[in-house]
Formats: structure tokens, C-alpha cells, sequence
């Protein structure tokens, strides 16, 4: 070992990863076709993984002198008279146990013992089957296929850690945050600004989210779940924070392959928020207003809203409600998003005969607001509350009120085994409770285009442990109503998220 010199760590983490990755893309093409696997218990699924991969170890190792993580991207580490060593079942039989149940032991022994002194030798010769290069001889290329597998997959390697660790790009579909943040933004995701999670669902084909490309088959298998982990952050969310998250009441997906939205955090565990009149107040007090803040307002006129007209007032279309207007005392009505400094703009410039206010309820759509409860029930998005955040650690008294109000939220965000109402009354594991203590933090979230966001006065609190990270830079923005390259929007870009 003294006159060998070890190729890139980074490299043997790539090995490594390869042949997990190749593992989990079987298991979740098995688990898609098989789908009765998700009903067995995660020890069960956790041995059958194991099996397969001893099966494939043995079958690439042991009868194919292959190895496919190695092999596949750097056949060029290995001279022709050294493909033949095959490693011993007793080898195998390690390489197993440590491959496949304590992988991110190896990783990190790898990262620390850079020399390979000690276990990181044995881990070098018996579990990763890593032949070394002598000192002085370059790493040899014998045909392009090896070069490109080689960077493809290293680019690949780094883009997964990269995502999972640090951040994570994403895309504005919908126009609940406009103006503050806008269709067509794309923008990254720091992860490590609240501490970055640990994969919950960790059999998934890199760099998908819930569906394969171009198909319809799931791109995960959730035979094997992991607990909620979250790594040391630099920061807690504060109020006002915009914040990417898991949808929480998507509840076909595993918590962290939910689809992501955006919003603002305007309430923290153990705030009472509420709406007076289309203000926000938290714990009795007015909040500071978000500066392109919008709602929609009743615009009059006799005169058709023409597209050049649009333009030069940034209105778009997703800003009109139906896309369209309607008629109301003879005049044309608009209801359109928009901050009180573009109807100010607006009145001043005459475009429309008059501009005013409007509350969302005027729309009659007759939907029951989160905690759908008696108490609940003549609220409005523009007249809500009061509620408290749960947090956690807080004890509640479980009376008919409060089982009505957060029943919903511990029965399916608190992970007990067993949780149910009875009429008025609350059961955990079989047992009546009249107090009940959170498990984790909760938030309230919130679109800055309050009249048209679906958000937690719809759907409920955010759990802690759907959070994601903090929304950090705009890196592009596109403006889907323009044509290239006017489609850029160039002031937007590299514009970092307050």
C-alpha cells in the first residue's frame, strides 16, 4: 500500500454511489410492478434489499469479473491481468453488510482517512475491490465512451449530494407570490439555511421528484422510509421569511417527495394569527405588510383592456380573474390583482373609470376555511381567525373545541401510531386523552398575492418536517407572454430573495 497512491476520494464515494443508484433503480421498477412490496414492513423491505444486493455482488463480482460502479466509469483503473481477481465470499459477505446497511460509514471514512490508514484499508482491499495506481503512472483513457461515462457520472454524483445538501433549484408555476416573486422565476432553494434534511425516501433515481421523465411511472419506491433527521441550520424561519415546502396535504407522496411550494411564513410556532378586514395581525399585533403585497380590486370601464395596455402596466393574464371581464351596470368589470402602489398608478393614469376595493368572499365560492370547525365557519380569507401555531413541546387541553380545531393536524402530522376523534373526545393508541403535547413545530404559510394563493387558511399548518429551505436567488426569469429574447427579464437575474 506505501507505493500506491490513492485516486480521488470523491472518486470511491462515486463507486459506491453508482452501485447504490443501479440497485435502487431495480428495486423501484420492481416495487412499480409489484406494488404489494409498500405493504410490507420496512425491515422486511430493508432484508430484500440486501438480498439483492448480495445477488448482485454476487453475480457481477463473483461469475462476471464486473463491477459495475467501478468498471462502468473507470475501467481504465485496472490493468487487463488484474480483472481476474475475484474476491472471496467471505469479502462478499462484508462488502454486504457495510456496502449496503452502513454505506454512509464508508463515506465518511473515506472523506476523513484520506491515506487509508487502519479500517479504511480494509475497506479499500476487501469492500470497495479498489485496485490502486502506482505513484507516478496517469489515469489512461482507452477509448472517449470511458471519458464521457466518466464525467456523466461524476456530474451526476455531484449534482445529487449538491441537491440534497445545499441547494435545490425551482421553478415559480403560479402567481401566489406575485409581485414579490414571479411566473416564470426560476430561483434556488438553500437547504442549509434551516438545516438541510435527511432523504426520508432514499430509493429514488437522482434528480426526479415524483414521476420519471417523460412518463408516468413513480421515480421512487417508498418500500423503505427513513425517521425525520434535520442537520444543525444557520438560522430558525422567522416571520416573513419566504420559505419552500412540502404541499402537507398531498398525502399519496412520502413526505419528501410532496410537491414543493412557495410561501411566505407569516406565522411561527406558538403565534395566534389573524385577518381583520385584509390585514394580517400577529399575536394581536398589525404585520408589516410585504411591499408588492396585492389583492384584488373591482376595475370599471367602457373600453376594452388591450393587450399594449396590459404590457405597459404589468398586468398580466393569470393577474385578471377568469382571464376575462364581466359586465355590471353597463360597465366592463376587471377583477385584478394588484398592489396599492399599481392602483395608485392606475387611478392616476385614468386608464380605468374607477378602481375599488374588493374582498374575496363577494365571489361567493361558499369554502370552508382550515380547521373546518363550527368556530370556523363564517370565517373569510379577508376576515380570519384568531388561531394558534402548535409548537412544540406545548400542551393543549383536549376539549370538544380543541379536538375540533386540531384533531385534523395531530392525527395526521404527529406520527402516532394510532390517533382518532371519538365524537368530542380524542384517542391515542386506544386511550382516551384530555391532553395532548406537540411533537414538532408548526407554520403558517401565506401567498403575498393574498386573493389568489392556496395557502394555510385552505389547507392548514406547514410541519417542521415538511420544510425544505429558504427561497435564496433568482438565478433566471422568463416571461411566458413575451417572445425571445424580450422573454428575459435581465433586471431579475442573480437577484437575491428578501
Amino acid at each position: 500500500m506505501n507505493k500506491l497512491v490513492p485516486p480521488s476520494y470523491f472518486r470511491r464515494i462515486q463507486y459506491n454511489t453508482i452501485d447504490l443508484l443501479l440497485l435502487i433503480i431495480v428495486l423501484i421498477i420492481m416495487t412499480n410492478a409489484l406494488p404489494f412490496f409498500s405493504t410490507l414492513p420496512t425491515v422486511v423491505n430493508w432484508l430484500l434489499f440486501g438480498l439483492l444486493g448480495v445477488t448482485y455482488d454476487v453475480v457481477f463480482h463473483k461469475y462476471m469479473h464486473f463491477t459495475p460502479g467501478q468498471d462502468v466509469m473507470g475501467m481504465f483503473l485496472r490493468k487487463e491481468d488484474e480483472r481476474g481477481l475475484n474476491p472471496s465470499s467471505k469479502d462478499l459477505a462484508i462488502r454486504f453488510l457495510i456496502k449496503y446497511y452502513l454505506w454512509p460509514f464508508v463515506i465518511i471514512s473515506i472523506i476523513i482517512d484520506k491515506q487509508r490508514r487502519g479500517l479504511h484499508d480494509k475497506i479499500a482491499k476487501t469492500i470497495l475491490l479498489e485496485i490502486e495506481q502506482p505513484k507516478g503512472e496517469k489515469r489512461k483513457y482507452t477509448n472517449s465512451y470511458q471519458e464521457w461515462g466518466d464525467s456523466i457520472s461524476f456530474a451526476i454524483v455531484v449534482a445529487t449530494f449538491v441537491r440534497w445538501i445545499w441547494l435545490e433549484p425551482y421553478t415559480i408555476p403560479t402567481g401566489s407570490m406575485e409581485k414579490t416573486l414571479l411566473v416564470g422565476d426560476f430561483l434556488f432553494v438553500n437547504k442549509m439555511s434551516y438545516g438541510t434534511r435527511a432523504p426520508i425516501t432514499p430509493l429514488q433515481i437522482p434528480l426526479t421528484h415524483q414521476k420519471v421523465w417523460g412518463t408516468n411511472m413513480k421515480s421512487f419506491s417508498d418500500a423503505i422510509q427513513l425517521p425525520y433527521f434535520r442537520f444543525p441550520g444557520f438560522a430558525k424561519i422567522k416571520n416573513n421569511d419566504i420559505v419552500v415546502f412540502n404541499y402537507p396535504a398531498e398525502y399519496e407522496y412520502p413526505i419528501d417527495l410532496k410537491t414543493n411550494y412557495i410561501k411566505r411564513c407569516v406565522g411561527i410556532p406558538g403565534d395566534t394569527i389573524s385577518v381583520q378586514n385584509k390585514q394580517l395581525f400577529i399575536n394581536g399585533i398589525a404585520a408589516i405588510n410585504p411591499p408588492a403585497l396585492q389583492h384584488k380590486y373591482k376595475c370599471y370601464t367602457n373600453n376594452l383592456l388591450s393587450e399594449r395596455i396590459r404590457k405597459k402596466y404589468n398586468i398580466h393574464l393569470y393577474d385578471l380573474y377568469g382571464n376575462d371581464m364581466t359586465m355590471q351596470n353597463g360597465k366592463k368589470l376587471y377583477l385584478i390583482d394588484l398592489t396599492v402602489m399599481g392602483v395608485e398608478k392606475l387611478r392616476t393614469t385614468k386608464i380605468f373609470d374607477s378602481i375599488a376595493d374588493f374582498k374575496l368572499d363577494e365571489l361567493d365560492q361558499n369554502s370552508m376555511l382550515f380547521p373546518y370547525a363550527s368556530k370556523s365557519q363564517h370565517w373569510t380569507p379577508d376576515d380570519y381567525g384568531k388561531l394558534w401555531i402548535p409548537k412544540a413541546g406545548v400542551s393543549i387541553k383536549l376539549d370538544s373545541t380543541m379536538v375540533e380545531m386540531y384533531g385534523q393536524t395531530i392525527v395526521k402530522y404527529e406520527k402516532n401510531k394510532s390517533a382518532e376523534a371519538a365524537g368530542d373526545k380524542f384517542k391515542i393508541d386506544g386511550e382516551l386523552v384530555s391532553e395532548y403535547t406537540f411533537k414538532q413545530d408548526y407554520y403558517f404559510m401565506m401567498g403575498d398575492n393574498r386573493h389568489s394563493s392556496a395557502d394555510s387558511r385552505y389547507w392548514g399548518f406547514v410541519p417542521e418536517d415538511h420544510i425544505v429551505g429558504k427561497a435564496w436567488m433568482v438565478w433566471l426569469s422568463l416571461d411566458s407572454e413575451l417572445s425571445f429574447p424580450e422573454r428575459i427579464r435581465w433586471s431579475r437575474s442573480f437577484q437575491m430573495i428578501k
